[in-house]
């Protein structure tokens, strides 16, 4: 693993970018919320996996459950007594640059979103953090907005995060937000700064590689769906075009962390 040092800064960019200077705490509702839902107890019992109320406005952390720990070095008891500001200062300074960048896309598409939509969305995006011991670890960071303010900007949000070190590739990050009924992605080049929109994939392509995923060949892809293994190749190949994958191993890779498989 590579060794790093990390970002040193101040939440007033963040905060800018997450509108939260307005927002008001309301944590009785917030741990009201986590008593009334054990389902999400159980969730954070998955292997590899950790999840977080963030109280956005105060910028801290209301609960921190699950093994975070295994995921990022750093313990629960640190980032609850230091807060986000700990937590975002130990990402890698390359990759802050683009947490910014798709820290200020969610934002823009949150508060177009109605209340309908806002039930249905989610935010994925992936950064690398240094470890105690120097190392790096890649993140993949998934968004719940649990309450909004009145201007539409996140007030509270539920956040999990998984190590997705030895599945993504260098040099990349990615964001993909959902409304429940449309899939936009992202991407930012570390090198350069630069981010831009990637193409959707049809549903047609989605399925397609749903079943790559299973193992399936193409012959075997071509025969189930009753097409052509030429037309399922051509499908491979344009989803590769369009999310600027170099093969299909990482393809997948990529819309399995993103849960678009």
């Amino acid at each position: 693993m590579n060794s790093a040092q990390p970002i040193a800064f101040d939440l007033t960019t963040i905060r800018k970018i997450w509108r939260s200077d307005l927002l008001k705490s309301e944590v009785k509702e917030i741990e009201g919320y986590l008593r009334e839902t054990p389902l999400l107890i159980d969730t954070l019992n998955l292997q590899n996996t950790s999840v977080a109320i963030i109280d956005i406005q105060e910028m801290r952390y209301l609960c921190c459950l699950g093994d975070v720990e295994q995921v990022i070095g750093w313990s629960s008891d640190i980032l609850m007594r230091e807060g986000v500001r700990f937590f975002l200062s130990q990402i890698l300074p390359t990759d802050y640059v683009g947490f910014e960048i798709l820290s200020a896309i969610m934002t823009d598409y949150v508060c177009k979103l109605d209340d309908h939509q806002i039930a249905s969305f989610r935010s994925f995006f992936d950064f690398r953090m240094v470890r105690p011991d120097g190392s790096l670890t890649r993140i993949m960071h998934q968004g719940v907005a649990l309450k909004r303010d009145p201007e539409g900007n996140i007030s509270f949000m539920l956040a999990s995060i998984s190590d997705i070190t030895h599945v993504k590739r260098e040099g990349w990050q990615h964001l993909r937000l959902t409304n429940g009924s449309e899939n936009l992605i992202y991407e930012v080049n570390n090198e350069t700064g630069f981010c831009r929109k990637l193409e959707s994939l049809s549903d047609r392509e989605l399925e397609i590689a749903r079943l790559t995923g299973k193992k399936l060949t193409s012959e075997e892809i071509a025969k189930k769906l009753f097409i052509s293994t030429h037309t399922v190749n051509t499908h491979r190949q344009n989803m590769l075009k369009k999310l600027d994958m170099a093969d299909t191993m990482e393809l997948i890779n990529f819309l399995t962390v993103y849960r678009l498989i």
